[in-house]
């Protein structure tokens, strides 16, 4: 397996993907001894994480394991998950080149980032590209009704739809809203609910707006006055 780069939106699946392979290589109990997980952008430094690597190497690998939930021969080597390199200066990513050049025999990295134009080329050219898309709508809205149907939350279509609308193919963010409003809201779930934790305007604002917007320039402007004086972002009343 060559290293491995995953780009892509965030909140699409880029690290599950990642533990969803080391766990099918490995299986579950022998993942927690061959995967090390770094967020590269942590302000702890290039330089910790290359001792924590070097650290983390130097621990032999038997040959000729099986994989017990595949019965296939595991990998001698082990992985490394650097999320959020893209965060990274140039000068660490120079650094973190060097460290995948200098393990490569005994380790894989799997590198994760947002933005891939901000991996220099050097690390680009090392490793096998896969981009996440967006989640699809129809896959996103059948993992929410599966968690309301788990949790037992009652949610309308109307609420559905504006989770879809906000996340834009983020399930990460999708869940996180859902979570926020079941908190606050309990088990009935609708869609203000939704646009208030998410900090979205109602669509009683929304439909205000608009029938100003239609009536003439003046009532436009004043419609603008009210949204902002109520606390309102503008910019995300005109993403409505």
């Amino acid at each position: 397996m060559p290293h491995l780069l995953f780009y892509g939106p965030p909140g699409t699946g880029k690290t599950s993907a990642a533990l969803a392979l080391v766990r099918e290589l490995f299986g579950r109990e022998e993942a927690k001894n061959r995967l090390l997980e770094l967020n590269a952008s942590d302000d702890r430094g290039i330089k910790v994480v290359r001792e924590r690597i070097k650290q983390y190497t130097k621990t032999n690998i038997a040959k000729g394991k099986i994989n017990p939930e595949t019965g296939r021969e595991m990998p001698t080597w082990k992985i490394v998950i650097l999320d959020e390199a893209d965060m990274m200066t140039q000068d660490a990513q120079s650094a973190l080149r060097r460290i995948m050049e200098a393990f490569s025999r005994t380790t894989r990295f799997i590198i994760i980032c947002n933005y891939v134009h901000r991996i220099i080329d050097p690390i680009f050219s090392r490793c096998s590209p896969h981009r996440f898309e967006p989640v699809a709508r129809d896959a996103q809205e059948a993992r929410i009704r599966h968690i309301c149907d788990s949790e037992g939350l009652v949610v309308t279509s109307g609420a559905v739809d504006a989770l879809l609308r906000i996340s834009q193919g983020d399930l990460r963010r999708a869940v996180t809203l859902l979570q926020s409003a079941a908190s606050i809201y309990d088990d009935n779930l609708h869609e203000d609910a939704i646009l208030e934790v998410a900090g979205q305007p109602p669509a009683r604002i929304v439909t205000d707006f608009l029938r100003a917007c239609q009536a003439s320039p003046s009532q436009a402007s004043s419609e603008v006055d009210n949204v902002i004086s109520q606390g309102w972002d503008v910019c995300l009343l005109l993403q409505e």
